[in-house]
């Protein structure tokens, strides 16, 4: 199963900002999430999730939104307890700047996880061996605490552009033994394995952004795409690490049955040039980056982190439902389900390299879900996916919609 934030368990807590004689058109809403979680490499987790925003006439979608999550994780070992997984961060969105021309958002976050995922490179990476569940062979050790920027001014309508910068600080610990350990040792593989002493890293994004959805948090018609290049020069302890990266994606929202049936479908394709470092080769960037192709953002029931490479396609296809609307006091909630298909690619290199990428075979997500909206600016969702790397099945609990 796998963990990001996308959480095992979670219980949805509910809190009213709005007094019910409040008017609708001019509020606050206040949304959160008590968190519970674990598996047996992480242990048990726990902590909260919550979000506060502004709505008012003429702020679209809302003035701005505020958003936190502490998570921690406890798990005993030899020497006693421990807590091997830490995720905290602060995100600031603020939509409707210079009349709603101007969109920035900001994020302040540190991370540890002890439990990052490298079964080994391409499309090919062989699946789990004897090495057992409970080992680090396919794991290492990432600490980063993260600073990002982001700007989105409209051009003309519909039309934006992206400018973005982050900051990061890594530090890594490769297990002995584990495949990561094994990789670094060969000479065939050394220019794709940069990274692993401790570095910092200084990003740079630039693109291009057409949104014409008619809601963003749940839309059910118009398009979101975008094209974007992130540049990352090398730094003076390690300029190997020079590198950059393209990415296309294109969204689509049709209403089948106005707002209770709804096809969403996602077609992405991520191209990193140069010497990243390692673990680039499990993410995308862009306009959301997430991790790719495996995870509860991605492929769904694939392993997070599974496949690493330079070259990643990945496709979404999503049957969305309202079914069940209803009222707390003054808040209102809809209740829905989800049905999916989800699949991807890697490729380790531009060079052929059958030995890692092991031919033309596109990895598989199937499931479905529940999904819980709250308002206009909060949506839970719980999503169970069936897949041939999937050990039983994935399960995710998280918020909002992946795409």
């Amino acid at each position: 199963m796998d963990i990001r934030p996308s959480l095992l368990a979670l219980a949805l807590l509910t809190a009213a900002a709005e007094s019910p004689a409040a008017p609708r058109a001019d509020r606050y809403e206040l949304g959160g999430t008590p968190v519970l979680t674990g598996n047996s490499d992480i242990g048990f987790g726990f902590g909260a999730l919550a979000s506060l925003a502004r709505l008012r006439p003429g702020c679209a979608p809302y003035c701005w939104r505020l958003e936190g999550l502490v998570l921690m994780t406890v798990k005993d070992a030899p020497g006693g307890a421990e807590l091997p997984y830490h995720n905290y961060y602060l995100k600031l969105d603020l939509p409707s700047l210079l009349g709603g021309k101007l969109r920035l958002y900001g994020q302040l976050s540190f991370s540890r996880f002890t439990n990052n995922g490298y079964y080994g490179l391409g499309n090919g990476a062989p699946a789990l061996d004897g090495d057992g569940e409970d080992s680090r062979f396919h794991q290492y050790d990432r600490i980063f605490p993260h600073l990002s920027t982001q700007a989105r001014l409209q051009l003309i309508p519909h039309l934006s552009l992206l400018l973005g910068g982050r900051f990061t600080y890594n530090w890594i610990t490769v297990y002995q033994p584990s495949r990561l350990a094994e990789d670094l040792e060969r000479e065939d593989l050394h220019d794709l394995l940069r990274g692993v002493s401790d570095h910092a890293l200084v990003e740079m994004d630039l693109g291009w952004v057409w949104d014409s959805r008619d809601h963003e948090l749940v839309p059910t018609s118009g398009m979101l795409h975008e094209i974007s290049w992130r540049f990352v020069p090398g730094t003076s302890s390690d300029p190997d690490l020079a590198h950059g990266g393209l990415n296309l994606t294109a969204r689509a929202y049709h209403a089948l049955w106005g707002e209770r049936l709804v096809v969403a479908a996602r077609v992405m394709a991520d191209l990193l040039l140069g010497q990243p470092p390692f673990y680039e080769l499990a993410h995308s960037g862009g306009l959301f980056p997430i991790d790719a192709i495996g995870g509860g953002t991605a492929i769904r029931g694939v392993p997070q982190q599974r496949y690493h490479g330079k070259i990643k396609l990945l496709a979404n296809l999503e049957l969305r439902s309202k079914l069940v609307p209803f009222s707390i006091k003054s808040q209102r909630f809809n209740l829905g389900a989800t049905v999916f298909a989800d699949t991807g690619r890697v490729w380790a290199d531009y060079a052929a390299r059958d030995d890692l990428d092991g031919g033309p075979v596109l990895k598989l997500g199937l499931g479905g879900g529940m999904r819980l909206q709250w308002g206009e600016t909060f949506l839970l969702r719980a999503d169970v996916a069936w897949s041939p790397d999937a050990r039983p099945v994935g399960v995710y609990v998280d918020v909002n919609h992946i795409f």
